[in-house]
């Protein structure tokens, strides 16, 4: 009968190797790695970032500073400025929508599809002399 052999790859024998290899190898921390690659690159581009990196959180936090007190400065001045007109007009609305109301409960429902004031003071006829001449 034929033998078989058993014949080994040569990635099986480099698998093994990686083995030994991770073992002697010592861990190393996330610090001493990124020190180790600041070395690489001289000093003046390490200045160079250092700097462009300072300059951009101070102006990032410039920046959030004077958004914010713009932002309470138009808040504000909306509030005191803008809020009491709206509401005063939302109030002439309301008393003019009663008004309506109750002259189309005292007069029937044509008196406020009519047409608001026809005279004078609160809706009251004109005497006859002060009648409006038609055109």
């Amino acid at each position: 009968m034929a033998e078989i052999e058993e014949i080994r790859r040569p990635e099986d024998e480099l698998d093994d190797d990686d083995d030994i290899d991770d073992e002697d190898v010592e861990d190393e921390t996330l610090l001493e790695r990124l020190a180790g690659l600041s070395e690489m690159f001289p000093d003046s581009m390490r200045s160079g970032v250092s700097g462009v990196t300072s300059l951009s959180v101070s102006g990032s936090k410039w920046l959030y500073q004077f958004t914010r007190r713009s932002l309470w400065v138009v808040s504000t001045s909306f509030m005191i400025l803008v809020l009491p007109v709206i509401f005063e007009t939302e109030k002439a609305q309301m008393e003019q929508q009663q008004l309506q109301q109750q002259r189309q409960i005292l007069l029937g429902p044509n008196a406020a599809v009519s047409g608001g004031m026809q005279g004078g003071l609160g809706g009251m006829p004109l005497p006859p002399g002060m009648q409006p001449q038609p055109r």
